[in-house]
C-alpha cells in the first residue's frame, strides 16, 4: 500500500464510515485513496471550517471521532475554528492535512524564508495550543507510528481533536501491507485511589444541611451520567447542570432544578448561592457559569470539584470556597460515589429546593416582548420543542438564540448541544449537516441567527446536494442581538456594527437560490407540526423584534442571583433565604 491507502485503510478498521473533506493538491492522493476504497466514503463540504465543524458534531451524535482531510496551506488554516471547537469542549476528532513534498524545501535549510513550496503552511505549530497531539510525519514509517498514536491521544483521558500532517512524498511511498491500530487509552485511576476519593467525598457531606450537585459535560463525555444520576436520586440528592452537561439526561427528572449560569435559570442560579455544599461533576466551571465576580459563587458553600483532567483542578487552589479536588475518571463513578447521611434538616432544604423550581423551573416570560406586544423567541423554542421526536438532534450557534434555545428547551431524550467553549459564530448549521450524515432518519433541527447563518451560508449546496433531513431555524433579530443588549447597557443603545454597518440578505431569495423550501414566520400560529416532521431540509425565518432581549441575563458587577429583570427586594430575598443578602442597589 502507498501511505494514502493506508490512512483510508486504517481508518475503516477503527470504525470511521465517513471522512468530511475539501480535496486540494496536496491532499489529492489521500482523496484517491478514500474514493477508490471499497467500503469507506467521503463527503464534499463548501468550507474547510464547517467540515471541521460537522466532523465536532460526529461524537456528540453518536460516539465516533470525526475526521477530516484537507489540503495544505488556506485548507489547512480555515480548519482552525472548528478545531478550536472540538478542543474547549473535549470532543475527539481527527484531522488529516496535506503537505507540499518534502524536497521542495530541501534547498531552503537553515534559511529564513517565510515559505518554500507553494501552499505550504506551519500547521502543526499553528494548531498546537489548541489540540491534544499535532505532528507532521516525514516517512511512511513514521506514519505507520503516529496515526494510531494520535487516535489514542484523541481519545483520552481527557478526549479532544489532533491533527496529522502529511507530506505528498509520504503519500505517495509504499508502506507494506500491515495495519497497526494501536490501543485503547489507559485509564490512570486505581481501586486505592478510588477508595481514597470515596472517603473524602463522604467527609465534605458529613453534616452537610443543603448538599447540591453541580452535573458538568465530562460526565456525558466519559459516559458516567446514567450512574451518577442513579446515585443522586438514591441518596435524595438535588442536582443542577451546565450547558453541556444538559443534552445527557431527562430534564423531567424529579430532583433535577435547572441549568445555572450567567444565561442560567433563576431557580438554579438561587440554590447554587443558598447550597453549603457544592460537588461539582466533570464541569471547569467557566466564567459563564461562575460569573465574571467569580468570589461571590457559592459564596457560603464548600466546593469539591472531581475532573479528568488535573490542570482544571489547579485553577482553585488558592480559592478559600475549594477543597482539594480529585482527579478521576466519572466513567468509574459508582466506585467513586459514596452514600450520603443527611442531617434532620434535610426536610427544610428539599422544601426550598421544590418551591424555587416550582417558581421558576420551565418558566421563560419575557418582559421586553410582553411589553412590545412582539413575538417572543422563547415561545417559539417552546412550540418548537413540542414538534420534536424522540431522537431528534438539536444544535444551537451562538449568541443571543444560543441562549434562548438553552434557556427554554427542555429534552427527555433529545440530543442538544453547541460549540459551549468556542461558541463561534456559524457553528449549529455545519455540525447539523455532519448530524445528518451520521443520522440520516434523525430529525435535525438547527437554531442560528442573521448574522450567524451568513458565516457558513456556503453549505446551503451541501445540504440541497444530499436533500439531507436538517430544519434550518433563523432566529432573526436584524441584528446581533446579544451584543445589542451590551451597547445598551454600557454605550447607551449606540448600535455600531450591529445596528448600524450590519446587514443581512433576503434569506427567501438566498434558499430560492439553492432551491430549498423556505417559510417565514411572523407568529406563533405560523408554526405548523406538519413541517418540521416532513422530510427534507427546509428554512424557517423568525422575525423577531431587532432589540428582543434575553431573559435573565447577568449583568457586570451583579451576583449571580441577582439577574436582569431585576426581581422585586421582596422576591430576591425569599430567593436568598439561607445565607446573607449582598445586593447591589438597584
Amino acid at each position: 500500500m502507498t501511505g494514502a491507502d493506508y490512512i483510508a485503510e486504517f481508518l475503516w478498521k477503527k470504525g470511521i464510515r465517513e471522512v468530511f473533506l475539501i480535496t486540494g493538491g496536496a491532499c489529492a492522493f489521500i482523496v484517491d485513496a478514500i474514493g477508490r476504497h471499497k467500503r469507506l466514503k467521503y463527503k464534499c463540504f463548501q468550507h474547510e471550517q464547517a467540515a471541521a465543524m460537522a466532523a465536532d458534531a460526529s461524537w456528540r451524535v453518536h460516539g465516533k471521532v470525526g475526521v477530516t482531510v484537507v489540503t495544505s496551506g488556506p485548507g489547512a488554516t480555515n480548519l482552525i475554528t472548528g478545531i478550536a471547537c472540538s478542543f474547549f469542549d473535549s470532543i475527539p476528532t481527527l484531522h488529516i492535512t496535506g503537505q507540499v513534498n518534502q524536497n521542495e524545501k530541501l534547498n531552503y535549510q537553515g534559511s529564513r524564508v517565510r515559505q518554500a513550496g507553494f501552499q505550504e503552511t506551519k500547521i502543526v505549530e499553528m494548531v498546537k495550543p489548541i489540540t491534544k497531539y499535532a505532528v507532521q510525519v516525514t516517512s511512511g514509517k513514521q506514519l505507520i507510528k503516529e496515526l494510531p498514536k494520535a487516535f489514542e491521544r484523541a481519545l483520552g483521558p481527557r478526549m479532544g481533536p489532533v491533527l496529522i500532517d502529511i507530506p505528498m512524498d509520504v503519500q505517495k511511498e509504499n508502506v507494506g501491507r500491515r495495519i497497526i491500530l494501536g490501543s485503547h487509552p489507559q485509564e490512570f485511576k486505581s481501586a486505592s485511589e478510588f477508595k481514597k476519593a470515596k472517603k473524602q467525598i463522604s467527609r465534605f457531606f458529613a453534616k452537610t444541611e443543603r448538599p447540591l450537585v453541580l452535573l458538568g459535560a465530562g460526565s456525558g463525555l466519559s459516559g458516567g451520567t446514567k450512574k451518577i444520576l442513579t446515585w443522586a436520586k438514591t441518596n435524595r440528592l438535588p442536582f443542577v447542570a451546565s450547558w453541556n452537561a444538559l443534552t445527557y439526561f431527562d430534564h423531567r427528572m424529579k430532583n433535577y432544578f435547572g441549568h445555572i449560569g450567567v444565561y442560567g435559570n433563576r431557580g438554579s442560579n438561587f440554590l447554587i448561592q443558598n447550597c453549603d455544599r457544592l460537588l461539582v461533576l466533570g464541569s471547569r466551571l467557566d466564567n459563564r457559569q461562575r460569573s465574571g465576580n467569580s468570589s461571590n459563587f457559592a459564596r457560603n458553600a464548600k466546593i469539591l470539584a472531581v475532573d479528568v483532567d488535573g490542570e482544571e483542578l489547579k485553577k482553585y487552589k488558592n480559592n478559600s470556597h475549594f477543597v482539594k479536588g480529585i482527579r478521576a475518571d466519572l466513567k468509574s463513578a459508582n466506585q467513586l460515589l459514596p452514600k450520603i447521611k443527611w442531617n434532620d434538616k434535610k426536610q427544610i432544604w428539599e422544601h426550598f429546593c421544590l418551591l424555587m423550581k416550582k417558581k421558576y423551573f420551565g418558566k421563560n416570560p419575557s418582559i421586553f416582548c410582553a411589553k412590545n406586544k412582539s413575538l417572543s423567541p422563547y415561545d417559539v423554542v417552546k412550540k418548537i420543542n413540542s414538534f420534536c421526536k424522540q431522537n431528534a438532534v438539536v444544535i444551537a450557534d451562538d449568541g443571543a438564540n444560543l441562549c434562548w434555545v438553552f434557556q427554554a428547551f427542555l429534552c427527555s431524550s433529545q440530543k442538544l448541544f453547541t460549540a459551549g467553549g468556542n461558541s463561534p459564530m456559524g457553528y449549529s448549521f455545519p455540525a447539523a449537516i455532519g448530524a445528518a450524515f451520521y443520522l440520516p432518519k434523525a430529525q435535525i433541527l438547527a437554531f442560528t441567527g442573521d448574522g450567524s447563518m451568513q458565516m457558513n451560508i456556503q453549505e446551503l449546496q451541501t445540504l440541497r446536494h444530499h436533500r439531507l433531513n436538517v430544519k434550518v431555524i433563523i432566529l432573526n433579530n436584524f441584528g446581533y442581538g446579544i451584543i445589542k443588549q451590551f451597547q445598551d447597557l454600557y454605550f447607551g443603545g449606540r448600535y455600531h456594527a450591529t445596528g448600524h454597518g450590519y446587514s443581512q440578505p433576503d434569506f427567501g431569495k438566498v434558499a430560492s437560490a439553492y432551491n430549498i423550501k423556505y417559510k417565514r414566520i411572523s407568529t406563533l400560529s405560523d408554526l405548523k407540526k406538519a413541517d418540521f416532521v416532513k422530510r427534507g431540509p427546509m428554512i424557517f425565518d423568525i422575525t423577531l423584534d431587532p432589540n428582543t432581549q434575553i431573559e435573565p441575563k447577568l449583568e457586570l458587577g451583579r451576583s449571580l442571583e441577582d439577574q436582569y429583570p431585576y426581581l422585586s427586594q421582596q422576591e430576591y430575598k425569599q430567593g436568598m433565604s439561607f445565607v446573607p443578602s449582598n445586593r447591589r442597589n438597584l
